[in-house]
């Protein structure tokens, strides 16, 4: 009986489909972290992006920015608005310095929304990011960041996010992007190449915001050769149901989140990208319900 009634409820949010079918062509992206911001060992890491209009007639892109450890109101923040033709493609090589510099060094996530102008009918846009150490212009070190919301997290389930490391060969962060229209409590598990729990902490991050911790402000001063960290919602902090849909509105619910590990070679300052991997074992656990289910698929926009 619960798995139809929250079948019947899901199904209801169709409207969430449209906007969670980023990495593939669509009016909506999400690209989960964008910087402007010095790093360790002399890294100054930035942004790029590009921009593909793949619609038959122009649109009219507004960028909105989110910054790390803030209390954003969900759809408002710093935006900005720009017009492309039918078939432009637009590259941007400092997201940050050229559309947000008033936000100064930091970081944060952007969403991308475009409508047609011109009385067409489209606006579909191909959209990939890149965060770079810019420390030697002359030869850059990156990492792509896609747009994909089908990485996104919601309930009870597990983010896993595995080849986390941290030694004198390599250093990872951890960034959890917060979906929801309260601040969101996260629980941290770093498990070691064995597969012991080697450290467990709670963290905060803001409303509509996002936050980002290294393997050692997470408590774990080695973490060699390498090892996964799960990220879940705080059980002690969920006051609500998770099992039922309407906590998982995107910008509206509660227990909405996207995880990220970044892994930085201590030699170069080459950079790697990577997105949690969804473990919805302890969502089918308590809540009876498949997250592949056809029904769900369609409301929440999984792959």
């Amino acid at each position: 009986m619960r798995r139809a009634t929250v079948c019947v409820i899901a199904c209801a949010l169709l409207c969430l489909a449209g906007v969670a079918e980023a990495q593939i062509v669509s009016p909506f992206h999400l690209i989960p972290v964008v910087a402007k911001v010095a790093g360790a060992a002399g890294t100054d890491w930035m942004t790029s992006m590009n921009i593909s209009n793949v619609s038959s007639g122009g649109v009219r892109v507004t960028a909105t920015f989110y910054r790390e450890n803030t209390n954003n109101t969900p759809f408002a923040g710093p935006s900005h608005s720009f017009n492309m033709a039918a078939g432009q493609t637009m590259t941007v090589n400092d997201v940050l310095g050229s559309w947000f510099s008033g936000q100064g060094n930091t970081k944060g996530f952007l969403i991308l929304m475009a409508e047609p102008t011109g009385g067409g009918d489209e606006a579909n846009l191909a959209v990939t990011g890149r965060i770079f150490n810019n420390a030697n212009p002359n030869a850059t070190y990156g990492q792509s960041v896609s747009s994909n919301l089908f990485a996104m997290m919601y309930g009870t389930g597990s983010s896993v996010l595995t080849g986390a490391r941290w030694d004198g060969t390599s250093r990872s962060n951890v960034g959890v992007v917060n979906l929801g229209h309260v601040p969101l409590e996260v629980l941290i598990t770093i498990y070691n190449a064995n597969g012991a729990v080697v450290a467990s902490v709670t963290k905060t991050v803001s409303t509509f915001s996002m936050a980002q911790w290294s393997i050692q402000q997470l408590g774990v001063s080695n973490l060699s050769p390498g090892g996964r960290v799960e990220v879940t919602v705080d059980p002690d902090s969920i006051m609500w149901d998770p099992c039922d849909p309407t906590s998982w509105g995107f910008g509206t619910g509660y227990a909405v989140f996207m995880a990220y590990i970044s892994k930085v070679d201590q030699a170069t300052g080459d950079g790697e990208f990577a997105f949690g991997q969804n473990d919805w074992t302890n969502f089918v656990f308590d809540c009876d319900v498949d997250p592949g289910d056809p029904c769900l698929k369609s409301a929440i926009g999984l792959p």
